[in-house]
């Protein structure tokens, strides 16, 4: 698996050399980039974070950048007088962010909140657990605008969430996989193309089926090498398998079986 990064601009200085200068914006290039890039959904883009958020008015934003959601807490304490020192959260993720969790309640002062009922939360939440606090004071939903909402009135919370891994910039860090930059140059020049065929221009509509043609190609490709897991994942994988009960058989069974126990001695 691929554990070292670049920044997503690594992919420019190949399409410059494949535009033409006259229409090169590098703006619009890299939201191409970006596009492409969240289209992929590798598992190995996210990197967990922390984030504290000023509630107002029962409502705050989460970051930009935000994917999964892990915990909401909240402060249980006052807001640091002016000129005293705000806490900061120097953690290395995602070891630490467990210990952090654990301990903000005793430690920083934040206490757990409760996640509502919400189908949309099903898509975003990575442990429904945080959905059955018997001790929560404050609840919490959020929208897919990323707004979140809650019991709340005014006060600060901390948001913990997987996102998608950034420079100090700012700018998407991706895996330094060829495979992967490859795909993503097909797709920026499959949206240019496109943008030419909306003008239209001559051989716009063919070179736009091209490249697209070769992003869903390269793409799976890509996300393929990248969401394979490592040797220490196939292990896992494997033992789970030889410690449950196999069930390989059991379609071909229908109802056959359906009143028998099932044998869980080995």
């Amino acid at each position: 698996m691929t554990t070292k990064y670049v920044s997503i601009k690594s992919v420019l200085y190949g399409l410059s050399l494949l535009l033409d200068e006259r229409y090169w914006n590098e703006n619009k290039v890299t939201e191409w980039i970006n596009r492409g890039y969240r289209k992929l959904q590798i598992a190995s883009s996210y990197e967990t974070k922390l984030k504290e958020l000023t509630v107002t008015t029962h409502k705050a934003t989460l970051p930009s950048d935000f994917k999964y959601l892990i915990q909401v807490m909240n402060t249980t304490v006052a807001t640091p007088a002016e000129g005293e020192s705000i806490m900061t959260y120097s953690v290395d993720p995602p070891e630490n962010t467990t210990w952090v969790l654990a301990n903000t309640n005793s430690m920083y002062g934040y206490r757990p909140m409760r996640l509502t009922s919400n189908p949309y939360h099903d898509s975003i939440c990575l442990d429904t657990t945080i959905s059955y606090c018997t001790d929560c004071v404050h609840d919490f939903s959020i929208s897919p605008s990323l707004v979140l909402t809650t019991t709340l009135a005014e006060g600060t919370i901390l948001v913990s969430y997987l996102g998608y891994a950034t420079d100090s910039e700012g700018c998407l860090l991706i895996p330094d996989d060829e495979n992967l930059k490859e795909a993503l140059q097909y797709y920026a020049l499959y949206m240019y193309w496109t943008e030419k065929d909306l003008m239209k221009e001559d051989g716009a509509e063919r070179r736009m089926d091209k490249y697209l043609s070769l992003w869903q190609t390269a793409s799976v490709k890509a996300k393929g090498n990248l969401n394979m897991p490592d040797i220490n994942e196939i292990e896992n994988i494997k033992n789970n398998w030889n410690r449950l009960v196999p069930r390989e058989n059991k379609f071909q069974q229908g109802f056959l079986t359906l009143g028998n126990r099932e044998n869980v001695n080995f």
